[in-house]
């Protein structure tokens, strides 16, 4: 490793070159430093570092306004953490957008790092929702920050920690189940519904959701912030992807992000001309959930009520056991009672089944941010190889590695894969039956 990569002191050394080169071969990209201290005017001591490339900036503009970040570990000689910002694009495809390099998950380090991602990524946009783990750094961090506060953004918390957390207090896989159930429900009626056979079933686990702020975990009384997304899993997913970069050294690892981000517009360059060669106006994601709403819309009665408004109520005919339900639908205003339409930007089968009954095109009613043109647009920016080392430009100053960070060596080999927890069970018992 030390042959391919050079040694991790060798590696801190070379970090402000590399930037600078970054920074020269590709413009616009975006790079920040905060140092413990000025040993001199010259030398620094690695504390903070921030990077975000330009494409991926400019894409973000083109995507649903939704920022999910994570922390993970470094398996390298000294503690340090990397923190990652992402988005989804218009396909529900991860696109990174900044990453960072710490010495610890702290109030400070979140909040540098939101205050960098807030300056650089998300700039005047209006309309962000941050997603997260309840860490006290972020939630903490979020509070001074008006990037993430109402009603600039908002914050929203991962239903899967939450319900990791619920579940570690109560130890109910039952419990947990309802949590989750209750979580993703997109109607208030439902959401109390479940809440109350929590109540139920544990008056102290009802009180321990009661106290987290409804609007932070549940869809129902989220109001189309999070656009459907509940947990973090699209920056966990990046995670996984960058595991085999962590055991190396920092300017090993930050090249390979560029490496990753190239790799990703590549790919999806050529997906989106495939899109266009077959005359889509959405994106493949959009089209597939559309389908599936449709398909249910024909099981439905609707009952007309203002041509002008273009309203109408639903009745549903399901299954027996679920009996006939009714929705309204507004066509004007986007809305029907379900929520899902507000919730996810595509018509859901009620409001398909309005629209046609009206003579109107579903299609045209899907929000702009899964358009096809939206989606080329997202991966318009291009990145430029780096010259050879010997043609970089000298760096400004000279950086230095923390010794207090390092890595006390424990007996037998490192451990490279984290434990396995409840977490990582995709359902339980109670919903695969």
């Amino acid at each position: 490793m030390e042959i391919a990569y050079g040694t991790w002191e060798s590696s801190v050394q070379l970090l402000p070159k590399y930037m600078l080169a970054l920074s020269k071969y590709n413009p616009g990209t975006v790079v920040e430093w905060k140092h413990i201290r000025a040993n001199t005017e010259m030398s620094k001591t690695l504390n903070y570092v921030f990077w975000a490339f330009k494409p991926c900036i400019d894409g973000f503009r083109h995507c649903r306004k939704i920022i999910s970040v994570d922390g993970t570990h470094l398996y390298t000689k000294y503690k340090h953490k990397m923190l990652i910002g992402v988005t989804l694009d218009a396909n529900n495809q991860v696109l990174p957008l900044a990453f960072a390099i710490v010495d610890e998950e702290t109030t400070d380090s979140w909040k540098w790092f939101l205050e960098q991602l807030g300056r650089h990524v998300v700039r005047s946009e209006n309309g962000v929702c941050l997603i997260s783990d309840r860490h006290k750094g972020i939630v903490r961090a979020t509070g001074d920050l008006p990037f993430f506060q109402s009603p600039y953004g908002v914050h929203r918390f991962c239903l899967r920690h939450v319900c990791s957390n619920f579940n570690a207090k109560f130890k109910d896989v039952h419990l947990k189940d309802l949590c989750w159930a209750a979580g993703t429900q997109n109607q208030i009626c439902k959401f109390e519904a479940i809440m109350e056979a929590i109540k139920q079933k544990n008056i102290l686990a009802h009180r321990y959701l009661a106290g987290i702020p409804k609007e932070k975990w549940s869809l129902a009384h989220d109001g189309g912030w999070r656009r459907g997304v509940m947990t973090t899993n699209m920056s966990e997913c990046l995670n996984s992807v960058l595991k085999g970069a962590r055991r190396l050294p920092l300017s090993a690892i930050v090249h390979l992000t560029l490496l990753r981000c190239v790799q990703y517009f590549i790919e999806r360059v050529t997906r989106g001309d495939r899109m266009v060669q077959e005359n889509q106006l959405w994106s493949d994601y959009a089209c597939w959930k559309y389908e599936k709403w449709s398909r249910k819309s024909s099981e439905y009665r609707v009952a007309k009520y203002d041509i002008r408004e273009q309203t109408a109520s639903i009745a549903t005919v399901g299954r027996p056991s679920r009996g006939q339900h009714l929705q309204v639908v507004k066509i004007s205003t986007s809305d029907c009672s379900c929520g899902k339409w507000t919730i996810f930007g595509i018509p859901c089968s009620h409001a398909i089944c309005t629209v046609q009954w009206h003579s109107l095109d579903p299609m045209t009613l899907v929000q702009p941010w899964y358009n096809i043109s939206e989606y080329l647009a997202t991966y318009e920016g291009r990145f430029q190889p780096l010259a050879d080392e010997r043609y970089w430009d000298p760096p400004t100053f000279e950086l230095n590695r923390n010794p207090v960070r390092r890595e006390r060596r424990r007996v037998g080999r490192d451990r490279t894969t984290r434990l396995r927890n409840e977490m990582d069970t995709a359902v339980s018992r109670e919903r695969q039956h």
